[in-house]
């Protein structure tokens, strides 16, 4: 009997540096008010993830084990290869939903001869505070596939799989989240309806970041209803605000980023994070102030034993009180700064650094 091959699989997370919710937002360009525009986001991988190993099954079956980011066991799920089995579980919500309508996906693409064993053996990504742990798994999920079954899907191939996977379970998330797919690298998400470009971002100097679990809730689902309903005509004042800011405010915003990535002035780049989380909070705030007043997320980014040590800060994901991100002013800031955050703050600090990337 033939030894089926076990195949290592990692998928990072994914933190959205600038643009969080401008990819949603981008897909109704020509369908909106005269504020929608392109989406653009600015995106790197992280260094947590997920961990897995794939072997393929003689029968067509789904079967996946999962370990949380505290390393518990979940247990192991399992149904059959079958499209209706498999979306019927992925518009049940939950996160094996996630593995479920990927899977969905890939069948109804590709004819798979067997069935396919994940494992998930190790998570050291938090799951629910805005690095696209959902959209890792639906990554995940699509690259066991395309490695066991020799789909030979690119790295977008991967992603578009991801993404149709997380949009059939109850989850509207945008396709920035699937830019997990490309690791640790920095790069430049365009929106454009339901064109998708990505570009490799160059970067002068590296950024030191810490990435702080705020050890509170937040509701994702609640924030991308509440603005989304802004979406695509404006039926107010508040509409037109969150347009503005999804628009032509974040098309600013992003190119000036882009320019201090490049240049290497990581000082404005901190302002610039500072600002962008200040419009943020005036613009889209009161269309969901339960979830997006974030006493926590401002508690840290206002923190006072960390003002000298970082040139700025803001929220990650969907915002609200998940993760913060915090650009350090240099190596030796960024373990104090986790220093600071786990004995001042009783939080989880995540040190993130992105090497500089040369111009291609």
């Amino acid at each position: 009997m033939a030894i089926e091959k076990i195949v290592d699989l990692f998928v990072s997370g994914r933190l959205c540096l600038f643009g969080e919710h401008t990819d949603w937002a981008g897909e109704h360009k020509g369908r909106g008010g005269e504020h929608v525009v392109e989406g653009r986001t600015l995106v790197v991988g992280t260094q947590e993830g997920l961990h897995a190993t794939a072997k393929r099954l003689p029968n067509k079956v789904l079967r996946m084990t999962t370990t949380d980011n505290s390393g518990r066991k979940l247990g192991t799920q399992e149904l059959p290869l079958e499209p209706s089995e498999l979306l019927a579980a992925a518009r049940e919500g939950g996160f094996f939903s996630y593995v479920a309508g990927t899977a969905y996906r890939i069948v109804v693409a590709h004819e798979i001869d067997g069935g396919l064993e994940l494992d998930n053996h190790t998570t050291s990504l938090p799951m629910g505070k805005g690095l696209s742990s959902s959209a890792a798994v639906c990554v995940l999920v699509a690259r066991a596939f395309n490695k066991v079954f020799d789909l030979k899907l690119t790295t977008r191939g991967e992603m578009e799989f991801a993404y149709l996977g997380e949009i059939a379970t109850p989850s509207k998330c945008g396709r920035m989240d699937q830019a997990c797919a490309y690791g640790n690298v920095p790069v430049l998400m365009n929106f454009d309806g339901d064109i998708l470009s990505v570009d490799q971002v160059p970067l002068a100097a590296p950024m030191h970041l810490v990435l702080v679990d705020l050890k509170a809730a937040k509701d994702t689902t609640t924030i991308l209803r509440n603005l989304q309903s802004a979406y695509p005509k404006p039926a107010n004042a508040l509409h037109e605000g969150l347009q503005r800011l999804l628009g032509p405010v974040n098309h600013r915003i992003t190119a000036q980023a882009l320019q201090h990535m490049q240049s290497g002035d990581l000082r404005a780049l901190g302002k610039l994070m500072c600002e962008a989380q200040s419009l943020f909070d005036e613009l889209a705030g009161p269309l969901c102030p339960e979830q997006l007043t974030a006493p926590v997320l401002h508690k840290v980014l206002s923190y006072p034993d960390l003002q000298p040590l970082i040139w700025g800060g803001k929220g990650v994901g969907s915002q609200g009180d998940g993760t913060a991100q915090l650009l350090c002013k240099g190596p030796q800031e960024q373990a104090q700064v986790c220093s600071i955050v786990s004995s001042q703050l009783g939080m989880d600090a995540m040190p993130l650094t992105v090497g500089p990337v040369a111009r291609q």
